[in-house]
């Protein structure tokens, strides 16, 4: 296979549409006052994930008293404060627990003191419903991560943090590979390569597009938790609410922005709530793109400064890229949104993937032919 050709071209492209399709977590919320407890929810939340337990992140609705996430049917309230003391309080308004049912779960290193102090409340009657001190042992539960650790991963440039994007990013990494190794072998196999010779172009390039979702999509979540981050997610935010808007102001686009937002919400939403939520996954996705295009134009710069590709071909390469890249992001939402009206779920990530390679794959292919005339 051509190096340039459809090789890159499915590599950039299903790197950036597998990220899009799962990467919706709104990371600028960790630069708020509250961030490291947003980092905690999440990171536990992952954990449990991780451990095959059954996750349920409720808490994104942000209800009154509600939980954060239900873990197999067990409702978990998460509250991660300086000390054992503060982290306990959190939980008491007007002197009375009010998380009645739910269990709170509390930074790893303030654990046993933690019950402690629950333990006292009980015994002065502020937990209604409770009366034996042994029960704080069954009210507390002991986070997967410490007080510092949670601060670490609100903030950028540390390994909690980093590894912490790793994590979140396997699944899409996983996905980028198979899907670059299916399209990429079909290809090789469509242009008279050998089975042997197909596997192995399709072996390299799922690892390239293996690779690139993961540098893309930790690097793209620790840019959102610096302010040069939030201000291109802002600028980002104002380019697309004028498209989500229009969109609302027909019945189709109404349609497709409420099954995306349901789907990406993980409960049913509409009108506003539905617009906020899809201009925000698309803020994300623009992120990511950027991060993906920067990523892919990299190599080619440094060929260009040693001389090993001509100007000519730095400005068709990078140029497809960005439209490659541009392609594949607005197919992914359009795919995604259509495939949602269709069939939420199964409907918006296989939308979504379609959408996002075709569009991807005939941008950055309509570029090179333009650049082809001019030979």
């Amino acid at each position: 296979m051509k190096k340039g050709n459809y090789a890159e071209t499915v590599n950039g492209v299903a790197s950036t549409a597998s990220t899009e399709c799962t990467n919706q977590q709104q990371w600028t919320k960790y630069h708020s006052k509250q961030g490291h407890g947003f980092a905690a929810e999440d990171a536990n939340a992952l954990w449990d994930k991780m451990h095959g337990k059954r996750v349920d992140k409720v808490g994104m609705d942000n209800s009154k008293n509600g939980a954060d996430r239900i873990v197999n049917g067990v409702e978990i309230q998460t509250k991660y404060c300086a000390n054992a003391t503060k982290s306990v309080d959190a939980a008491f308004e007007n002197g009375q627990f009010r998380y009645s049912g739910m269990k709170l779960e509390v930074p790893k290193d303030q654990y046993e003191e933690a019950i402690c102090i629950m333990r006292e409340r009980i015994v002065q009657g502020k937990v209604s419903g409770v009366t034996d001190p042994k029960m704080a042992e069954q009210m507390i539960i002991k986070g997967h991560y410490t007080y510092d650790e949670a601060v670490r991963i609100a903030k950028a440039g540390n390994l909690d943090s980093i590894k912490f994007d790793i994590q979140t990013q396997a699944v899409a990494c996983a996905f980028a590979c198979g899907l670059s190794f299916s399209a990429t072998y079909c290809i090789a196999k469509a242009k008279g390569m050998s089975h042997t010779e197909a596997l192995k172009v399709a072996s390299i390039q799922a690892a390239k597009s293996g690779g690139v979702t993961m540098i893309s999509g930790v690097a793209a979540q620790q840019l959102l938790r610096t302010q040069v981050g939030r201000n291109f997610a802002a600028a980002a935010t104002k380019a697309v609410k004028p498209i989500v808007r229009a969109a609302m102001n027909t019945e189709v686009g109404k349609q497709m922005v409420t099954k995306t937002a349901s789907v990406i919400a993980g409960k049913q939403v509409a009108g506003t709530a539905a617009a906020n939520v899809v201009t925000k996954a698309l803020r994300t996705n623009a992120v990511v793109s950027s991060v993906v295009f920067v990523g892919t134009t990299i190599p080619d710069a440094v060929k260009l400064c040693r001389g090993k590709i001509s100007g000519q071909e730095f400005a068709k390469n990078t140029t497809s890229n960005a439209a490659g890249v541009g392609g594949g992001w607005a197919g992914a939402s359009a795919g995604a949104a259509l495939g949602s009206v269709i069939c939420p779920g199964i409907g918006t990530a296989i939308g979504g993937i379609i959408g996002g390679i075709g569009g991807g794959i005939g941008a950055s292919l309509g570029v090179r032919k333009v650049f082809s005339w001019f030979k």
